[in-house]
């Protein structure tokens, strides 16, 4: 298989994108951009997000008991590039707020705020399924990815 055409093939399908975030043992903020993120559960509310096991972020993740996913907003665009970057603390240097047991980002559309519920061995990334203790959102539009370029999702009214 091509692997790069592969992944031409899966940038074809639009994503959110979103800020995955945890504490360090020493109690030091750490995260990664992630456009590999969906609702699993209502009942109970689950999460998934996928991690590359390569990343400089996973092993504090795995070592983790809370994570947050953040939602980006549509002007967040360079966070989110920022956060795919080769720096080795994304959060230096970044304007963050500390939730209740992991770390939030300013201005972004939501964040989801979770306990591990559990992991899964998935190849070259772990599948992190996350139970959301607390969330919150705003009326802002979330940002977008898909092959190759960021945009900014409509805002429309809910859907029930």
């Amino acid at each position: 298989m091509d692997l790069r055409d592969f992944r031409r093939a899966l940038g074809a399908f639009p994503t959110g994108v979103t800020i995955v975030a945890t504490y360090d043992p020493e109690g030091m903020p750490w995260g990664l951009t992630a456009n590999s993120f969906t609702s699993v559960s209502l009942e109970p509310p689950v999460i998934s997000v996928c991690v590359a096991k390569s990343g400089r972020v996973f092993p504090t993740l795995s070592r983790s008991d809370h994570f947050a996913v953040n939602i980006l907003s549509a002007d967040q665009k360079a966070l989110a590039l920022h956060f795919a970057s080769n720096v080795e603390n994304r959060f230096a240097d970044t304007e963050w707020t500390p939730g209740a047991k992991t770390p939030l980002v300013p201005g972004a559309s939501a964040y989801l705020e979770c306990t591990v519920h559990n992991r899964v061995d998935a190849g070259d990334h772990e599948i992190l399924l996350g139970r959301v203790v607390n969330y919150a959102h705003a009326p802002v539009p979330p940002l977008v990815f898909c092959r190759g370029a960021f945009f900014s999702a409509p805002q429309s009214e809910a859907v029930s």
